[in-house]
């Protein structure tokens, strides 16, 4: 099961040597001994040491005794890394990526994966009591596979390395294979090795269908001996690329949503856990038939990006209107909708802050930024008006804020914990808003 069976453990993700216990005070070198506390967004966990405040530790798990490095500390509050876990958790499993705690990709893998959930959704769920004032208990969507979830990835380069940056740095990490990213990704690396000698690459943008995979190389012009580089070592999988001047094979790759075909270029956004995309995409349309295409309904999508839910929920309604105002996402938007045939949806080119809508929408589907909605975007809703509102969040906190802005109209029907990034710290929800009155 892992090293959750009592005992002292070395924990040192970045090299550092064990700490001394010390009875809960700063001692040389910054390093002291904790009981760990409740999870918080970012992969950490709280402690409150005596006389310093609010200590967010990384590595650690609640509930474990543990000695830490301090990193960085503020006028109130501090960080620090676990060094040594001197009583672990029940929770606590061997991380099965050897660059774990190097890579900063990963946060969680030292947590069984039930427990994951777990903390994640009390993370979400202590977002909506500290900032929504609200308590709700959310529920936790059926997850997927903790690894080999990832249908596209950003890759660091560094002549004939490749990798990621390292946790709290810029520095790369060589990876051979990444535990989080699906076959035909990985199967890509071996070319994305060496490239220094045809080109200044720094990062290089891969997406899949699960099959073929495409990339895309930002700022680095077209070179045949790239080309061929890339062709000869990559055992066929690597299908295209997008340089900076021009394309080299195929470009965009397409993956199944609901029934419709969904194209993108490795350089737009799409949701890297395409399994979990559908499931989600599939949770909101079973909602939003409750609303009866029969009876004439119609949806807005609001952030519509490439058309991720306006295209295969247009078959639960009367008719789409899909705003988007990124120049390359609105371009595949109307390629995807032009290419499925979907004669019932409406595609706009506007920001969401500047959009005008026009007639009665019964839902609204919100997948905005990291950053949450705007006042702006929050005064747009309230336009709008509809009945149910859809709000896809990355980000609790913005989540619970605007929620909570909106319940001037709008009351909180369920709440929903989707977990798209399994072993990191990020934590996808979804809100079900209905109108008042």
């Amino acid at each position: 099961m892992g090293v959750g069976q009592g005992g002292n453990t070395s924990f040192a993700p970045l090299g550092y040597p064990r700490s001394r216990k010390n009875g809960g005070h700063w001692v040389e070198e910054g390093r002291m001994t904790v009981t760990t506390g409740s999870p918080v967004h970012g992969g950490y966990v709280l402690a409150r040491p005596e006389g310093m405040g609010v200590l967010f530790v990384r590595w650690a798990l609640p509930g474990e005794v543990v000695s830490v490095r301090l990193v960085e500390r503020k006028r109130e509050y501090a960080f620090a890394e676990a060094v040594e876990v001197l009583s672990p958790s029940p929770r606590r499993v061997d991380p099965p990526c050897e660059v774990f705690g190097e890579c900063g990709g990963c946060q969680l893998q030292h947590a069984d994966y039930p427990y994951q959930l777990e903390m994640k959704r009390e993370i979400l769920r202590e977002a909506f009591r500290r900032i929504g004032k609200t308590d709700v208990a959310p529920e936790i969507a059926p997850p997927r596979e903790p690894f080999g979830y990832r249908y596209r990835g950003r890759f660091r380069v560094d002549g004939e390395k490749v990798g990621f940056h390292a946790e709290r740095s810029r520095r790369l990490v060589p990876v051979s294979r990444c535990p989080l990213m699906i076959d035909a990704i990985n199967a890509v690396l071996p070319g994305l090795r060496g490239l220094g000698r045809f080109a200044i690459v720094s990062e290089v943008q891969v997406a899949s269908d699960g099959v073929r995979a495409s990339a895309s190389f930002p700022g680095v012009p077209f070179g045949k001996g790239m080309v061929e580089h890339l062709a000869g070592r990559t055992g066929g999988v690597l299908s295209g690329a997008r340089f900076e001047d021009r394309s080299w094979g195929e470009e965009r790759i397409t993956l199944p949503l609901d029934g419709i075909s969904y194209s993108v270029s490795p350089r737009s956004f799409f949701q890297a856990n395409w399994r979990m995309n559908q499931a989600m995409v599939r949770r909101i349309g079973a909602i939003l038939g409750d609303l009866g295409a029969s009876a004439g309904a119609r949806l807005l999508d609001l952030y519509a990006g490439a058309g991720n839910f306006a295209l295969p929920l247009a078959a639960k309604v009367r008719e789409v209107v899909a705003v988007e105002g990124e120049a390359r996402s609105f371009r595949e938007l109307r390629g995807n909708v032009r290419e499925n045939g979907l004669g019932n949806v409406r595609i706009v080119r506007s920001s969401v802050e500047t959009f005008r809508p026009e007639g009665r929408f019964d839902a609204l589907v919100l997948d905005p930024p990291r950053a949450g909605l705007s006042e702006r975007s929050l005064a747009r809703v309230r336009e709008v008006a509809a009945g149910k509102v859809f709000y896809v969040s990355c980000n609790p906190a913005t989540l619970a804020r605007d929620v909570r802005s909106l319940s001037d109209r709008y009351d909180l029907a369920s709440l929903e914990m989707h977990d798209f990034f399994p072993n990191t710290h990020h934590v996808e929800a979804l809100a079900v808003l209905t109108i008042r009155g």
